[in-house]
């Protein structure tokens, strides 16, 4: 009788991360837009001996029905925090975290895959809204990483999920509902390296087996596009999706911001971040698709 191999949980993506080089106006910023945030946290990890130290960053996050998003500020660059070096490279959006609801079993899968991973680690952060008050932890593991890649890789694992989405985080003003994809751009030859680390990652590949174009997670895509205007792969886009896209257009024309129509959808606006945040946004009505 054929032994089956254990199932090796599906991956989705759990959230994106920005690395911002001051956390009050980036939070100033996201509220203006239309975003709730969360209070500011201080990461915590265990180390080796077992002792809760800093990890040497803070962040809020924008907590949506699918996916969220975390600014996050590296505060002690002594801290051994792992994305430090960006300092030196560039700000914006460097985090690519997917989602596994079994940490160990997916790590154990890289392995297999002969994908150089880091150990798993416990962190957390505090968490009080309305509803509830506790101390969010999670279980996540990443992989070898430079700060000129396209981002940061890792995979998370939420041990108390009734603590991230509470109702008063996901009412946003500017109806907000869900994070769909980041959209990367560059040259040829480095979406083809890209895609072929997204795939061992968990991704799955477009339909039509060019390595271009949409590849597929659970409940998210990621979008490589050629562009010879960019001498190396980086993030250009994040995708969103909002009930009515009139409440973060009005904010963002007031902010000055460059809003236009999304090229390829009938509804859909592009709003310039990209002198704050290094990225355009995607907004499109929800139930709609680029």
């Amino acid at each position: 009788m054929n032994v089956s191999e254990p199932k090796i949980p599906t991956i989705g993506l759990d959230h994106v991360g920005f690395i911002i080089p001051d956390l009050a106006n980036s939070h100033a910023l996201f509220a203006d837009l239309g975003f709730t945030l969360t209070a500011r946290a201080d990461h915590t990890r265990t180390n080796a001996q077992g002792q809760v130290v800093s990890a040497g960053s803070s962040q809020h996050s924008i907590m949506l029905n699918s996916g969220y998003i975390e600014l996050m500020q590296i505060t002690d660059p002594m801290a051994g925090h792992q994305l430090t070096p960006a300092l030196n490279v560039r700000y914006g959006l460097h985090v690519l975290a997917l989602a596994t609801p079994d940490a160990g079993a997916w790590h154990a899968e890289c392995l297999r895959r002969q994908l150089r991973v880091g150990p798993l680690l416990d962190w957390s952060r505090p968490v009080k809204t309305p509803e509830c008050e506790g101390l969010a932890r999670f279980c996540f593991f990443d992989t070898t990483w430079q700060a000129e890649d396209p981002s940061y890789i890792c995979w998370v694992q939420h041990l108390t999920p009734e603590l991230v989405r509470s109702p008063s985080l996901l009412a946003h003003p500017n109806q907000a509902q869900a994070l769909l994809g980041v959209t990367y751009g560059g040259p040829l030859d480095g979406l083809q390296g890209w895609g072929r680390r997204l795939q061992t990652a968990g991704a799955s590949p477009p339909d039509d087996g060019s390595g271009l174009g949409l590849w597929h997670l659970t409940d998210a895509g990621l979008t490589l596009n050629v562009d010879a205007d960019i001498q190396t792969v980086r993030p250009m886009a994040l995708t969103m999706s909002f009930d009515s896209l009139d409440p973060i257009v009005q904010r963002a024309q007031v902010l000055g911001l460059s809003c236009h129509s999304l090229q390829g959808t009938v509804t859909g606006c592009r709003i310039d971040l990209r002198q704050t945040c290094g990225i355009y946004l995607d907004a499109l009505v929800s139930g709609s698709s680029a």
